[in-house]
Parts: structure tokens; sequence; C-alpha cells
């Protein structure tokens, strides 16, 4: 792209992925070879923002796939105040703590991954920027795929930090022959048809923008809800809308919405549902019943994953999509809403406010 932008990166998110896929050994192999090296039973995802978020969606995969307890913690809690295997469970080298960092210079990170070295558990650093601050504090050093992203908002980042979590989850998986060969040829065969169709489904969120881009930007506040795989999603749909289009959102577990936000609502809330294909699918025409019934508002958007039938207001994919990897196809709403909404009203998203300068990262002479 001649200029680096917001959507720019968003648009070449297909291609990065697919690329990423392709060379996935480069990232794959020093997990795979970690957990036949060691019997990893503890795992802590540390990373701050969209590095948190991701790590969520690490932590639902690796219990799915691998025999192991994973944590999330966010890295100054990890470093004031978590009591590593306070209960005693664990042999000090059963434990890894993972740090995601694409700048490789986040503060609270770098000092997080210092104090898990300094106390004798293995640690990895997951980093685009493989001479950076947090290289010089762990074991192993794995190449996050994304390639540098030139604007403050990461986007390209997030995507390829999840395909990078289900990679190690399924590959290490088939390592360790919790999947066999067959079950594991059919989850990367999945991942690269998904892939293979990305900018199509990129296309259809574009479509769905058209449609309702003067309805989106007039958006004071809302809540995006979600259940299952889906938390992280609406997290990471938070930060992007907030931190760009600085309207207030709140990101919900879909049960958790009635549980005392509903009493907030009126004709100017906004909401948003992530409807995947999981267990409480069943519950969303529920809650949308009752939104009717009771007036509450008629600014209500539904991501679908399926082939429903739905009002012009609702985006459904028609592109396939991994059942698996879905958090990679249901956040990119929220990523273009914020991206073209920013477009719309003038305001530059590649640069940081003026006269506004960044904290949470340390330069290399530091």
């Amino acid at each position: 792209m001649e200029k680096p932008t917001m959507v720019g990166y968003i648009l070449d998110q297909g291609r990065a992925l697919r690329q990423s896929f392709a060379q996935r050994a480069c990232f794959v192999n020093p997990m795979v070879e970690l957990f036949q090296q060691h019997d990893i039973r503890k795992i802590y995802f540390l990373g701050s923002g969209t590095s948190y978020h991701a790590s969520l969606s690490f932590k639902n995969w690796f219990e799915q796939f691998i025999p192991v307890e994973a944590d999330v913690v966010i890295p100054t809690v990890f470093t004031h105040y978590t009591q590593i295997n306070n209960n005693q469970i664990y042999k000090p080298e059963q434990i890894l703590v993972v740090g995601i960092s694409q700048s490789g210079t986040s503060v609270s990170t770098v000092e997080a991954m210092r104090k898990a070295k300094s106390e004798g558990y293995l640690t990895v650093a997951l980093t685009e920027a493989l001479s950076s601050l947090i290289t010089r504090e762990v074991d192993v050093v794995v190449p996050l795929t994304c390639g540098k992203e030139e604007i403050p908002i990461e986007t390209r980042g997030y995507i390829i930090t999840l395909l990078t979590g289900y990679l190690w989850a399924v590959e290490i998986a088939g390592a360790l022959g919790r999947l066999n060969s067959i079950q594991l040829q059919q989850k990367l065969d999945d991942a690269q048809t998904m892939l293979a169709h990305f900018d199509e489904l990129t296309a259809e969120v574009q479509l769905w923008i058209d449609r309702n881009q003067p309805e989106l930007l007039n958006m004071e506040r809302g809540h995006i809800a979600a259940y299952g795989t889906h938390y992280p999603t609406a997290l990471e749909g938070v930060l992007k809308m907030y931190e760009t289009f600085h309207k207030p959102l709140s990101a919900y577990e879909l049960e958790e919405l009635i549980h005392g936000p509903q009493m907030a609502f009126d004709a100017k809330t906004y909401l948003y549902f992530i409807a995947s294909n999981e267990f409480e699918r069943s519950r969303i025409p529920l809650f949308l019943d009752w939104i009717k019934e009771n007036e509450v508002t008629e600014h209500v958007f539904v991501f679908y994953h399926d082939q429903q039938t739905t009002s012009p207001k609702d985006l459904h994919f028609h592109s396939p999509i991994a059942q698996d990897l879905s958090p990679l196809a249901f956040v990119v709403p929220f990523q273009l809403m914020a991206a073209r909404n920013c477009e719309a009203i003038g305001y530059d998203t590649s640069v940081y406010p003026p006269k506004r300068r960044a904290f949470a990262h340390k330069k290399m002479e530091e």
C-alpha cells in the first residue's frame, strides 16, 4: 500500500494469512519441539490489549486440543501478584510462560517475561520484532509473521496472532498423538480452505457496511454480546471501535448482558450480537424477541455463520469458515466498521492524536 492505512492493513489480511499458513513451520516447529522435549502441563499466556484478547483464544484452543491447563494473565498482574504454581502441583520445568508482543517493546510484557525467566520457568516470546527488547528476556523467540504495521492500530497483527495460536495448538496435538494424522490434516485442510476465501469474506463485510453505514455512523454507545470462543472477539471489537471511532462500547458474555446491563438500554443503544455456531446459538432468537417485544432499541445487528435469512442490518457469511477458526472471521466486521467510520468522519487512524505520546513501550536503549 502507498500510504499505510487501517483499511489497507485489513484488506491485506487474506494475503497475510495465506502467506503465514504457507510458512507455518518457522513458528510452529519451535513450539512443537518444546512440547516434545518437556512435559509441559501448565501455560501462562501474557499480553496486553490486542495480545491479551488473542491469548484468551489461545487458552481455548490449547485446552481443547492439548492436555494442559492454561491461564491468561495481564502482564503487570503476573509480575506483581500472580502466585505461580501456588499449590505446588507442577514441577518448574512443567510450566511454560508465553509473552505476546507484536512490537516486542511492551513495558509490562517485557518485565513479566524477565520475572518468569529469572524464576526458572520456560519462556517463549511471540513477536514480529526479532531483535526487540522482549527477545533478551526469554529462552525461545518465535516469529509473528504479520509484518510490521506502520500505524498505531493493530489489525493484521491480531489476525495473524490468532492463526499462530491455533496452528500451535493443533500441530502440538498432532505431535503428541492427541490428534491422529487424518484428524490433523483435516484441521489444516479446513483452515486452508477458509484462508483461500478470506478476501471474499472481507468483501461480504464491506457490503454489509455499505448497506448500514449511515446508521453505524450515528452510534453514540453500544454493547457487543458473544459467547463461547467469541468473548475475546467481543473484547477486541470494543477495543478497535473505541480506540478509533471514540464511542464507548462494552463487551459482554451473552447471558451476562441480561444481568444488569439491560436496565440501561434505551432507544439510542446499539447492540451487536456475534451469533456463532456454538451451544448458545439457540438463545439468540430469544434475546432478539425480548428486544423487539419490549421496544428496547431498533439498532440491533447480528453476525451469523450460517445461511439463515436475515434483515439488511444483519450479516451472515456465505464464505467457508472453519468452526475452530471462526474468531478470525467475526472480528473483521468490527475492524472494518471502525476503520471505515473513521474515514467517513475524516479521522486519521494512521497517526497518534496530536501532542500525545505513547508510553506503553520501551525504546531499545532503555
